[in-house]
C-alpha cells in the first residue's frame, strides 16, 4: 500500500474548517526566556501538557515527542535503548534539551538520552521551533526541548497507577503535592520494567554480531520539588530528578549500561524595583554509565558532570516594552575509564534581548557572545516580527543564527579527538501563519536552515588514521500544517510535515531523514468511557550518507480507551502498532510489534 493517499487526504484534512473550539495553552517560556503568550512568539511552538500525556498513555518520552510537529523520532531496539530525535531535519545534537531551565545532556557524546527520562514526574514540555542560540547558546539550531516538572498544586493532590503489558513489562509510580499558604511543594516515584525484544536483527560481516535474546530495561526515579513565595515577594523553589536502571543490547563489545540521570536545581526570584525583575538559578546535571561486555565483564565508564549559574535581569522600559540582560557561566567535567586528553571546560556567555508590542506588531531582537575555552568565542542573533488581526489570525517571521558546540569526544578522545575543530554554525529562515478561531486552532510554517562547518569523521590520507573534522555543510527546507479542533464531539489534531534534508556538498539526502510525516490524533469522551486512535505515518529514509541503504515508509495505529469508575479511579488501555507493521527507523534495529499496555489509577485533586 503506498503511503501517498494518506499524506494528500492528512493535508487536505488540515485545511478544512471544522466546526467547534479547542482550549490550548497560552504561555510559553523556552522561546525568550520569560513568560509570553504563544500569539506573541515569532516561532512556531508545541505545548504538551499534563492532562495530554496522561491521555495518550504514554510510556516514554520518545512516545509523546514523535507525533509533535517538526520532529522525527528513530528508535533503535526497543524502551530504553538509544534514541535520536530530529527537529527540523537537523542533526540529535543541534536540539537542546532543558529540565526547569537547566541544561541537560552528555559532554562526552553531545547527545541526550531522552529515552531514559520518566514521563510520570512531567508536568508539561514546550516544543520551540527554529534557532534559540541568542537566548540559550550551544545546540540551539533546530530548536528548544524544555521539561518542566511536576509540582504542588492548590489543595491536596495524590496520584497512584499500576499497569502491566506484553514484553513483560510493568509500571508503578505514585505522588503527592500540595500548597500551604506561601509553601509548594511535590514528591513522586516511580519504576518501569520490561524484559523487552530483540533489539537488533543478525548483522553479518567480519564486524557482524548475532545475539537473538530479549533486551530488557528498567528504571527506578524519584523527583522532590519544593517552593516558597515569602511575604516581601521572593520566590524560591528548588527540584532533585533522578533516574537509575539498567538496559540491555546489541553489541560486539558492549551490550549492556548500568545509568545515571541526574538534575539538580534551584532558584530565586525578586523585584528590586516596580519595573526590574531579578532571576538567578543554579543547578547540576549528572549523566553516568557503566558499560559492559556481553560476557559480563566491565568494558567503560563515562561520567558527564555540568554546573551552572544563570543570572538574568528583566527591565520593564515602558508599557509593553522588555528588556533583557543576563549571563550563563558554565562549567563541564567529564570522568571514567577513559583518558581524555582534557578532563574539563568553561563557558561564558552574556546575552541581551529587546521584545515590544507596538499595536497589534509584536518585535523581538536577540543577541549572545559565549566564551568557551576549549574552542574559543562565538556570537548570535535573532530577529522575529509578527502581526495579529482582531479574528485570531496572525503572521509571523523571524531570522536567527545558531552554534553547536564540539563535544568532549570530538575534540579530546584519546587517538582521535581533533583539539582543532570549531563549531558548526548556522542561519534559519522562517515564515509562518496561525490562526485561532472558534473552532480550533490551525497553523502553516516554512523554513530554510543553511548548516555550515558540520562535523564528521574524515581519514588522514598518509596514515589511515580517523578523525573528526569540519568539512560538510547542509542545506534543510520545509513545511509544516497542523490543525485542532473540535469534530461533533470528537478531539481532532493532525500533524503533517514535508521536508527536503540534503548535504549541499553530495547533493544526497541526509541520512536517517524522512521527506514525509503526517499524524493524526482523534479521540472522544461519552460519559464514563474515553475512546481514541493515533496514526503515525511517514515515508522512506537512508540508513547511509550516500543513500544507498532504503529503509521502506511505514504507518503504524495506536489505540486508546479508558473507562472512569469514579472521579478518582480509572482503567485505562493501550494498544499499540495495532496492525503488527514490522517497520525500521534505524537499519536492522527492531521495533514493538503489537504489544498492549493496561493500568489502573487513582487521583484525588
Amino acid at each position: 500500500m503506498t503511503l501517498r493517499p494518506i499524506f494528500v487526504a492528512g493535508l487536505v484534512a488540515l485545511l478544512v474548517p471544522p466546526a467547534n473550539a479547542v482550549e490550548l495553552p497560552e504561555i510559553v517560556v523556552t522561546a525568550t526566556r520569560t513568560p509570553l503568550s504563544v500569539s506573541q512568539v515569532p516561532a512556531a511552538s508545541t505545548v504538551v501538557t499534563r492532562d495530554e500525556i496522561e491521555r495518550q498513555q504514554a510510556k516514554s518520552l520518545p512516545q509523546i515527542l514523535k507525533t509533535v510537529a517538526g520532529v522525527d523520532i528513530t528508535e533503535s531496539g526497543g524502551p530504553g535503548k538509544a534514541t535520536g530525535v530530529f527537529l527540523r531535519g537537523t542533526e540529535s545534537d543541534h536540539v537542546l534539551f532543558l529540565v526547569n531551565g537547566i541544561r541537560i545532556g552528555s559532554a562526552t557524546a553531545g547527545l541526550t538520552s531522552l529515552e531514559l527520562l520518566p514521563v510520570a514526574q512531567i508536568d508539561r514540555i514546550e516544543v520551540i521551533r527554529g534557532p534559540r542560540a541568542s537566548q540559550w547558546g550551544s545546540e540551539a539550531i533546530g530548536g528548544v526541548i524544555q521539561i518542566f516538572t511536576r509540582k504542588g498544586s492548590d489543595g491536596p493532590d495524590v496520584s497512584a497507577a499500576a499497569g502491566a503489558g506484553t514484553f513483560g513489562s510493568y509500571a508503578i509510580n505514585g505522588g503527592a503535592g500540595a500548597t500551604i499558604d506561601r509553601t509548594d511543594y511535590r514528591l513522586d516515584g516511580s519504576y518501569f520494567s520490561t524484559t523487552g525484544f530483540d533489539a537488533r536483527q543478525p548483522v553479518p560481516g567480519p564486524f557482524g554480531l548475532d545475539q537473538p535474546d530479549d533486551d530488557g530495561y528498567d528504571n527506578a526515579s524519584l523527583h522532590a520539588r519544593l517552593g516558597h513565595r515569602f511575604a516581601n515577594g521572593i520566590e524560591v523553589d528548588s527540584f532533585i530528578w533522578r533516574a537509575s536502571g539498567t538496559t540491555e543490547f546489541d553489541g560486539s563489545f558492549q551490550d549492556e549500561t548500568d545509568f545515571l540521570q541526574q538534575v539538580i536545581g534551584a532558584s530565586a526570584l525578586f523585584a528590586p524595583m516596580e519595573r526590574w525583575k531579578f532571576t538567578l538559578r543554579a543547578g547540576e546535571n549528572r549523566d553516568d554509565s557503566d558499560n559492559f561486555a556481553p560476557d559480563g565483564t566491565f568494558a567503560s565508564r563515562f561520567d558527564t558532570k555540568r554546573q551552572e549559574l544563570a543570572i538574568q535581569n528583566d527591565f520593564s522600559v515602558a508599557k509593553n516594552r522588555l528588556f533583557t540582560l543576563g549571563a550563563d557561566l558554565r562549567q563541564e567535567k567529564v570522568a571514567g575509564s577513559t583518558d581524555f586528553t582534557e578532563t574539563s571546560r568553561d563557558n561564558t556567555g552574556v546575552f541581551a534581548q529587546y521584545l515590544a508590542e507596538v499595536g497589534s506588531h509584536q518585535l523581538l531582537a536577540s543577541l549572545r557572545y559565549d566564551d568557551n575555552e576549549a574552542y574559543g568565542t562565538d556570537s548570535n542573533g535573532g530577529v522575529g516580527w509578527s502581526y495579529r488581526w482582531p479574528d485570531g489570525v496572525r503572521v509571523y517571521t523571524s531570522y536567527g543564527t545558531a552554534f553547536k558546540a564540539p563535544s568532549f569526544n570530538e575534540l579530546f578522545f584519546p587517538a582521535f579527538g581533533n583539539p582543532d575543530l570549531g563549531p558548526e554554525t548556522s542561519k534559519s529562515y522562517e515564515v509562518g501563519v496561525e490562526g485561532r478561531q472558534h473552532w480550533g486552532r490551525w497553523g502553516v510554517h516554512t523554513y530554510r536552515t543553511d548548516i555550515d562547518d558540520l562535523i564528521v569523521t574524515v581519514s588522514d590520507p598518509v596514515t589511515g588514521a580517523f578523525f573528526p573534522d569540519n568539512v560538510e555543510s547542509a542545506l534543510i527546507e520545509g513545511v509544516e500544517a497542523e490543525v485542532a479542533t473540535d469534530v461533533s464531539g470528537w478531539q481532532v489534531t493532525a500533524v503533517a510535515s514535508l521536508l527536503d534534508p540534503k548535504n549541499r556538498i553530495t547533493g544526497k539526502r541526509l541520512r536517517r531523514r524522512v521527506k514525509k510525516s503526517l499524524s493524526v490524533d482523534v479521540s472522544r469522551e461519552l460519559g464514563r468511557w474515553m475512546a481514541g486512535a493515533r496514526l503515525l505515518a511517514q515515508g522512506d529514509r537512508f540508513e547511509d550518507a550516500q543513500n544507498t541503504i532504503r529503509l521502506a515508509g511505514y504507518g503504524v495505529v495506536d489505540l486508546i480507551g479508558q473507562y472512569r469508575f469514579s472521579r478518582q479511579l480509572s482503567v485505562r488501555a493501550k494498544i499499540g502498532n495495532l496492525f503488527d507493521k514490522q517497520y525500521e527507523t534505524a537499519h536492522t534495529f527492531n521495533t514493538a510489534n503489537r504489544n498492549l499496555f493496561v493500568s489502573l489509577h487513582y487521583a484525588h485533586r
